[in-house]
């Protein structure tokens, strides 16, 4: 039966059957298209809330189903928004539905989440949830300063570690939909619900009071935290067991084959042409390439590890081993400085802030930054969370007792197989557009800082009127720019 009506299919540019993987492209090439800080036309905010909301809608089957019978109006009538809703947006930024199979669902921001409700007021909570439902809130994972101060550190560790409380900012702002929906993100913050936040920011007595009384936590939270932590080992755990069933079953065609990895044999052939499908299929995803690139890193280590300890009396296995802890805690220095850095840049903002020296461009080149710095250190902290649950996984996978020793080698064989289709995984050319919040986070990684750069050009042309004043000379300020451009070119 057709849809009552085409209204969110036609914001969207997609025919009613549209599937979920053309719905994805379509939304996020029309997201950028108009987003504010991308289209400087007057209708380009509406436009983009619309879209927005679309896709919200269309991407969620019961939403949609609701919306094919009734239209609109129905779909307006759902329930609001809750902080455990903007969390959920989260687990689809990296990877999607997709990459369950094999990384499971993220589980970062949800237990940031848990523990930041945990530790907030039930005044505060209303007044965060308030925020995302009157549209209020930030628009970005960037947008908003983190409670209590605390930023996104590193994740939760694999079963046996330890853990710290942590909070995080919220990372969307979805339209007010039912609890299922899917969320959609928006690259960038608006300068308007940026200043709100600031002007809001500036510290009174009763802010201090409150922070006063958040230090002390009560019996209740902490108890409230341990239960936390229970749940989340006991989660990892079976994460980790049902990702190690279906890697076995997954590698299992591999070992049966005729001749295992020969390139001659077929199944082998059909064993690595259902991988490539696969993996061109989940690239399409929200940095479906980048994790594509980190499960099969983990996979060709781990594989490699247990090759080499099965030769010369497991020599090159141990520095193998090394080799793997080493990147492990480079991993996780990455996280750590990723989320100082983006305090730091949070905190010179207020402070400038306060001074009003932010102009308008400065502050949108600001914003910009502060994006791009926290979607950096939420892709390094999903990163190091996925990278810890596969080296578990794969522990579980090669030391399985209940196999010989033959198999266990055929299953390292399988894993190199499928760590070097993933790590050759590369975008589509004609896919660029749709990767602008991959873009975001390669440009945050590189350090360079859009607010720097435009205050380097004010003091240089700043200097070059100075200098063309003293000798009589007349420099306009874009001559002034073009200079400094040159100069830092060459």
């Amino acid at each position: 039966m057709a849809p009552v009506e085409t209204e969110y299919y036609d914001l969207l540019g997609v025919p009613t059957d549209v599937n979920d993987t053309e719905l994805k492209k379509a939304y996020r090439k029309q997201a950028i298209k108009y987003h504010p800080d991308k289209n400087p036309s007057p209708e380009a905010e509406e436009k983009f809330k619309d879209i927005s909301k679309a896709y919200q809608v269309l991407s969620d089957s019961n939403m949609r189903a609701v919306y094919d019978r009734n239209g609109s109006k129905m779909v307006d009538k759902e329930g609001g928004l809750n902080m455990e809703d903007a969390a959920g947006f989260f687990a689809n930024v990296f990877g999607g539905e997709r990459f369950r199979d094999y990384i499971g669902e993220i589980s970062l921001m949800k237990e940031m989440t848990s523990v930041a409700t945990t530790m907030m007021s039930e005044e505060e909570k209303a007044e965060m949830e308030r925020e995302l439902n009157e549209g209020r809130g930030p628009a970005s994972p960037s947008a908003s300063s983190p409670p209590h101060g605390i930023i996104p550190t590193s994740p939760s560790p694999p079963p046996g570690g330890t853990t710290a409380p942590f909070s995080a900012p919220t990372p969307a702002e979805p339209s007010s939909t039912n609890g299922n929906t899917a969320l959609t993100p928006s690259p960038l913050p608006t300068p308007d619900s940026e200043q709100k936040h600031l002007s809001s920011a500036s510290p009174s007595h009763s802010q201090k009071e409150r922070e006063r009384k958040k230090s002390k936590i009560t019996p209740e939270q902490k108890k409230k935290l341990q239960e936390l932590e229970d749940e989340r080992r006991k989660n990892m755990e079976e994460r980790v067991e049902t990702l190690t069933k279906k890697l076995v079953e997954r590698l299992r065609p591999f070992i049966h084959a005729k001749r295992p990895g020969d390139k001659d044999d077929p199944e082998t052939q059909a064993f690595e042409a259902k991988i490539k499908r696969e993996a061109d299929d989940m690239k399409l995803e929200s940095f479906g390439v980048e994790l594509l690139h980190t499960i099969g890193n983990a996979y060709m280590m781990k594989a490699t590890t247990f090759m080499k300890s099965k030769k010369f009396l497991g020599i090159p296995g141990f520095f193998s081993r090394l080799k793997e802890k080493g990147a492990m805690a480079k991993e996780t220095w990455g996280v750590i400085g990723s989320a100082i850095g983006v305090q730091q840049m949070m905190n010179e903002m207020e402070k400038m802030q306060e001074r009003g020296e932010v102009h308008e461009e400065e502050l949108r080149a600001l914003e910009e930054d502060i994006t791009g710095r926290i979607m950096l250190a939420s892709w390094r902290g999903t990163r190091f969370e996925v990278v810890n649950v596969l080296r578990e996984v794969c522990d579980k996978v090669l030391k399985d007792s209940t196999v010989n020793d033959q198999e266990l080698y055929l299953r390292a064989k399988g894993l190199m197989i499928i760590g070097a289709i993933f790590k050759n995984t590369q975008p589509d050319e004609s896919d660029e557009e749709r990767r602008e919040l991959e873009r975001m986070v390669a440009e945050a990684a590189s350090g360079k800082s859009k607010h720097h750069q435009l205050r380097a050009q004010a003091r240089a042309a700043e200097k070059a009127k100075k200098h063309a004043s003293e000798h009589g000379q007349h420099i306009t300020i874009p001559a002034a720019e073009t200079a400094e451009k040159d100069k830092a070119a060459s």
